[in-house]
């Protein structure tokens, strides 16, 4: 039996979740993908749901807003989040804590346990090793592809609006600047075309182009300060980063920081979401549940 109890993190909305019939022995702290700030998801509630039993308590909190119109929330903010949602864990039990993240949430953790040495663990669902520019080009070329299409077209949108991009993190874009007349200018040419929402680019950027924070994240770095064990986990069919070259990094980072406990699983059946489609609890793989208990009771 598990029991749930509402907290907050730095005055945020935040759920404890811990087991009633066996003593809590180490704590979870759930990090975000990038679609969702809430700290009721399903991911989160098949995380407490199947750890807690286990002596796990297990962490999700509200993350913190971004008050600018921006691409996604800066990665050392949401780092600051995790630090302060560790130490409210810690509070309530003092036992070792480690963090959990899917998607973008993987980086935040690695972030997160930069900046706590202490940390116990990580256990990454859907990390990617590469840029986060690197890995949209990657999940647009697979998109298209998969979809039977040349992808050259594609890549060619992506390719010049994450230039764009780069350029407005810098400053140095205006709506009526020679670069961002062209791309829009590209954009209108291959609107018609049958792969084009295959590309995840909209027709139009819109008149303030956002900034993307970390569109040249340099993960290898980050990943060689890791000391904890590590658990990657990737879906048999993840199609929206490169797994192999995503191992390549981890192997050299761990090689780097002298980490010999990275271990790597695929989960069978399932691509980035561990799950069905409608990202359902009851929809979340068996297996991926499982890989989670035998981590937790080896």
């Amino acid at each position: 039996m598990i029991k749930a109890q509402e907290i907050s993190v730095d005055g945020r909305p935040a759920l404890l979740t811990v087991p009633t019939e066996v003593p809590v022995r180490a704590g979870v702290v759930a990090l975000h993908g990038s679609s969702s700030s809430a700290y009721r998801q399903a991911i989160f509630e098949h995380l407490a749901a199947t750890l807690a039993p286990l002596g796990v308590a297990v962490l999700a909190f509200e993350r913190a807003p971004w008050p600018y119109d921006d691409v996604d929330i800066p990665y050392a903010v949401q780092a600051e989040g995790a630090v302060a949602a560790y130490r409210e864990l810690k509070a309530h039990h003092d036992v070792p804590v480690g963090f959990w993240g899917v998607s973008q949430g993987t980086w935040v953790a690695a972030l997160a346990a930069q900046q706590l040495p202490e940390t116990a663990f990580l256990l990454l669902l859907g990390c990617a090793g590469v840029s986060p520019a690197a890995q949209m080009r990657f999940a647009t070329e697979l998109s298209v592809r998969r979809a039977g299409y040349d992808v050259a077209g594609a890549l060619e949108i992506r390719d010049e609006v994450a230039e764009l991009l780069r350029g407005k993190k810098r400053g140095e874009v205006a709506r009526d600047s020679a670069e961002r007349v062209a791309v829009d200018e590209l954009l209108q040419r291959q609107s018609g075309e049958p792969w084009f929402d295959l590309a995840g680019i909209p027709v139009d950027l819109g008149d303030e182009l956002p900034v993307w924070h970390e569109i040249d994240f340099a993960s290898e770095p980050l990943y060689a300060t890791v000391k904890c064990p590590v658990l990657l986990m990737h879906g048999e069919d993840e199609a929206n980063l490169p797994v192999p070259e995503t191992l390549d990094v981890w192997r050299r980072a761990a090689a780097v920081s002298g980490n010999t406990q990275v271990e790597s699983v695929r989960i069978p059946g399932v691509g980035h979401w561990p799950g069905t489609p409608d990202r359902s609890v009851d929809g979340i793989s068996e297996d991926y549940g499982a890989i989670l208990r035998d981590w937790f009771t080896r």
